[in-house]
């Protein structure tokens, strides 16, 4: 008879009176084997009357697998359980010091598919390409496009990778057992021989996202881990364009912290035919400690559903009391500045937000770069142009009077949407200006900035 309450619950969830019915046993009786069944059912009461769910096996990992959290001195703490169910969907049963934002929009800590912030830890981008046509060639369980893993693929993807995923979350008990294992470390004459091994496929490290060539380590130099994006070799047309790219991305975190919006913290140099733009992660703290990060696509994906626009979603979430006015503000004015730097890559993945005990806070902007101006996907290289679009209706569009009546001045933003589109011109004429007197630009880029500012 247990068995046939099983087959019941794996159709989805049922209360003892609904089971009582299907079955013809007095409820007593079937409360007494619900308890016999022990871990294969769990219990939900956060609702009325009480639901019953069966749990499966999931990931290689078992019923009941562990959520763990990395702290920032490296020590690992259990968030949560993690119960795959018999008919599709987990359930998250939280520890007290776990953030209850993991509990998803509704709160129930039940979801129709891997939760959120596990499925934004799939590999992404240039390494994670990379990561997936390795694990292709080792087993026919992985697809070779990580676009095109499933639940299952993702989840055993997770529970055998936790020490290199973004952000400070693993599963699995093996996250619990695991000894500490040290950071790869590297100098910096070493990265051209890095880099050529990433473009063969053979390094890369944590699961970054971006399209970008790059790859991930621990800097000597630094005493900190790094993301290396890194040009073609040569000085061949491709690899002169992606030179300026870097550059770009340079100057706009320079200008971005002088203004005192967070940016990453970078550095660039050449190094043989290569020029190499590292970034301190602000996912990871010393060798061993983490924080806890998700992209802006997957907290949006739970709580806003917006769907594009980092301003839309931002301003979805401030509303909902997840991101604070400040974020919403520095955001604004990133995404100004970006939109007058030229930069047209700033999509929902390209942002990212820390998780905090009841809601969210903005990380660094990164990739913050003249991504117009990139090699089109068909390898041509297009002329050096831009016109400069209008940002100040977008603004006031979006923001009017409720920015006009609470306007943080932190940076400069003064009292009204007016103040903040100056503010963002002014930085972006900065970033020109900069940009045209360093001496890693090509002679091209050189002249196109040689006829005037784009501001002007």
């Amino acid at each position: 008879m247990p068995q046939k309450i099983l087959e019941i619950l794996s159709l989805g969830p049922a209360t003892t009176k609904t089971l009582a019915a299907a079955t013809s046993m007095p409820r007593q009786t079937v409360n007494r084997k619900l308890r016999a069944l022990g871990n294969t059912v769990i219990k939900y009461d956060k609702v009325r009357p009480p639901l019953y769910y069966a749990v499966a096996e999931a990931f290689g990992a078992g019923r009941e697998i562990p959520l763990v959290a990395v702290d920032s001195h490296g020590e690992t703490h259990l968030w949560g359980i993690l119960r795959p169910l018999a008919h599709g969907g987990f359930h998250l049963e939280s520890t007290r010091i776990a953030p209850k934002v993991l509990q998803g929009d509704k709160g129930s800590g039940l979801y129709e598919d891997l939760p959120y912030f596990l499925d934004d830890l799939r590999p992404q981008g240039f390494i994670g390409r990379q990561i997936t046509r390795d694990l292709h060639a080792r087993s026919d369980i992985f697809s070779p496009d990580p676009r095109d893993w499933n639940m299952e693929q993702v989840g055993r993807y997770l529970v055998a990778n936790g020490d290199d995923l973004p952000g400070n979350l693993k599963i699995g008990q093996m996250a619990l057992d695991r000894v500490r294992r040290p950071p790869l470390k590297s100098r910096r004459e070493e990265y051209p021989e890095l880099a050529d091994k990433a473009v063969e496929g053979e390094v890369y490290g944590s699961s970054a996202g971006g399209e970008q060539a790059k790859f991930a380590t621990y800097s000597r130099e630094r005493n900190a881990h790094v993301i290396v994006k890194f040009s073609p070799k040569g000085g061949g047309e491709l690899a002169t364009r992606w030179r300026d790219i870097l550059v770009t991305e340079y100057i706009a975190n320079e200008v971005l912290r002088e203004h005192d919006i967070s940016a990453a913290e970078v550095k660039i140099f050449q190094e043989k035919d290569r020029l190499f733009l590292e970034s301190l992660r602000f996912d990871r703290v010393g060798e061993y400690g983490r924080l806890p990060l998700l992209s802006m696509q997957a907290v949006d994906n739970e709580f806003s559903g917006v769907g594009r626009g980092w301003l839309d979603v931002a301003q979805t979430l401030h509303k909902q009391g997840l991101i604070s006015q400040q974020d919403l503000v520095d955001l604004a004015a990133s995404w100004g500045f970006g939109r007058l730097i030229h930069n047209t890559d700033m999509h929902l993945g390209n942002i990212s937000l820390f998780i905090k005990e009841a809601g969210f806070s903005l990380a660094p902007v990164y990739d913050m770069c003249s991504m117009g101006f990139a090699p089109r996907s068909t390898g041509e290289i297009p002329p050096f142009s831009f016109s400069p679009p209008d940002i100040d209706g977008h603004l006031d569009s979006r923001f009017d009077d409720r920015f006009n009546n609470r306007f943080n001045n932190r940076v400069g933003f003064l009292s009204d949407t007016a103040s903040l589109t100056k503010r963002i011109r002014e930085m972006a004429r900065k970033f020109w200006s900069r940009l045209e007197k360093n001496e890693l630009i090509s002679d091209e880029l050189k002249i196109f900035l040689g006829q005037g500012n784009p501001l002007d």
